[in-house]
């Protein structure tokens, strides 16, 4: 599941890359959603330990405020993506992390360019290697709680 930094599985999703689109999560992909505060610095973490990031996407809705990083699916052979959700489960309700997973759902912006509340901080296909790195994002998340990942 890493063609085109995901952008392969997302393309295939959308019935008009125009407009957003509201998909069941835990298939493709898992979504980490944190407030835009947490998600900017994690970012910014990320990019200066030169991690190749998956699929970034924010909702800047004053009522929302959140930014979201596509990861692989929870049901993934890495370990990290467990790892992660644990550790959402634990220490990271501190910092308003949550795994969206099988049964939840989530809204993606268009694939096409568009000014709207919903928008990729990093596009889909903007590395080769897939989802963000379960491993590197738990590591990032963990050391602004203090709390140590599993």
């Amino acid at each position: 599941m890493g063609s085109e930094n995901g952008r392969g599985e997302l393309r295939g999703l959308y019935t008009d890359p125009a407009q957003p689109l509201t998909v069941a999560v835990g298939q493709s992909f898992d979504l980490v959603s944190m407030p835009a505060a947490v998600g900017h610095a994690a970012l910014a973490a990320l990019r200066a330990r030169r991690v190749r990031l998956g699929p970034v996407v924010a909702d800047s809705r004053r009522s929302v405020m959140r930014v979201g990083f596509l990861v692989a699916p929870t049901p993934d052979p890495d370990p990290d993506s467990a790892a992660l959700c644990e550790w959402a489960s634990r220490s990271g309700g501190a910092l308003g992390v949550r795994v969206g997973g099988p049964g939840s759902t989530a809204t993606l912006p268009p694939l096409l360019p568009w000014r709207g509340w919903l928008h990729w901080v990093v596009p889909p296909g903007t590395a080769p290697d897939g989802w963000t790195p379960a491993g590197a994002l738990l590591s990032v998340l963990s050391e602004r709680t203090g709390a140590r990942p599993l």
